[in-house]
């Protein structure tokens, strides 16, 4: 057998955190900066934990360590938006993923939303109000209901195995 087909099985009395994190490291994700602005202050995190709810109504959650940097403003904003990344957009998420930073630094904000920060050059936006709110384990999870949404023809940035891809 070789490595890519070799199966590892990790019994539930000896489950290791670690073990699920490299297994879901397996998992191609888009890459998104979840962004908000709370008393004229923009906050914003990278998060490839996201994902479409539903399309009636329309819409989105998205999961926030309670370790983040940015948790507070986002356990009390009402506004949201996650920006999908493009291709080529690496940079951009590991500097928003950095403590400690101007993480709005290195990026130009689309200048029609004001009560919100939407990133310009994304492959996608979705902008919405925050519907609910949920502590889920170590995550907050939060429902963005979409009011907005900006598109490109742009390829989305794509992590797998803790690197950026290409999608072919």
């Amino acid at each position: 057998m070789t490595d890519s087909q070799t199966i590892t099985t990790v019994p539930a009395s000896t489950f290791d955190p670690a073990e699920l994190r490299r297994a879901l490291a397996g998992m191609a994700t888009s890459v998104t900066l979840v962004t908000t602005s709370v008393e004229g202050t923009a906050h914003g995190f990278t998060a490839n934990s996201f994902t479409n709810v539903s399309v009636t109504p329309p819409l989105v959650a998205v999961f926030l360590a309670e370790t983040a940097e940015s948790y507070p403003a986002f356990a009390e904003t009402d506004q949201v938006a996650v920006n999908i990344l493009a291709d080529g957009q690496g940079d951009i998420a590991r500097h928003f993923a950095t403590k400690g930073v101007d993480k709005f630094a290195a990026v130009t904000l689309h200048e029609d939303f004001d009560h919100v920060p939407v990133v310009t050059g994304a492959q996608a936006s979705i902008v919405g109000r925050v519907h609910e709110r949920w502590t889920v384990g170590d995550h907050l999870m939060i429902i963005v209901a979409v009011t907005d949404v900006l598109r490109t023809a742009r390829d989305p940035l794509v992590y797998q195995n803790r690197e950026f891809r290409k999608v072919v």
